[in-house]
């Protein structure tokens, strides 16, 4: 699915650079749409985080917003402006009219993190009582996942379906 999101963290799509390490974006920047502003995303976001999954994520521009938000106070290294032009880019290239429906029966950690916006703990919850239980009929299974923060199921349940897996 093109739900992925970030491999090593949900939201760690912003995260600062690391000293001394090759920039990743820069690598794998033809994944990435050529457009205004997307050298600037690379640069930010660069040494940290893999194109392929900056390409597969889709979200609102106030979701794009918080993400932003969240990685400069987890340390993200860009100025105002840069970081306005990472916004303005990310909020074109992926916005989430494009997002596919996320199976939560057949989703992985790292889908559940970024399409449902769950923590990487809410997210093994979710796997656990799913390996335990069975899939979910209908969103309203979630509700019995303990861990889980039933309001960002709901919150974002346009995007979220109980469908059966076909091995």
């Amino acid at each position: 699915m093109r739900e992925l999101f970030i491999a090593a963290t949900v939201y760690g799509l912003l995260l600062g650079a690391s000293a001394g390490s090759a920039p990743v974006l820069a690598a794998q920047g033809s994944v990435l749409p050529e457009a205004t502003g997307r050298d600037v995303t690379m640069k930010v976001c660069g040494d940290c985080h893999s194109a392929d999954t900056v390409a597969s994520v889709r979200h609102t521009r106030d979701e794009w917003h918080e993400v932003i938000d969240r990685m400069v106070a987890a340390g993200a290294k860009g100025s105002a402006q840069e970081l306005a032009v990472v916004l303005d880019y990310l909020a074109v290239q992926f916005p989430a009219e494009e997002q596919q429906t996320l199976n939560l029966n057949a989703a992985t950690a790292i889908e559940l993190e970024s399409v449902a916006g769950l923590l990487r703990k809410e997210a093994a919850a979710l796997i656990a009582y799913r390996e335990k239980n069975g899939p979910c009929k209908s969103l309203e299974d979630l509700k019995k996942v303990a861990g889980l923060d039933y309001k960002k199921i709901d919150s974002r349940k346009d995007r979220l379906a109980c469908r059966p897996v076909h091995p």
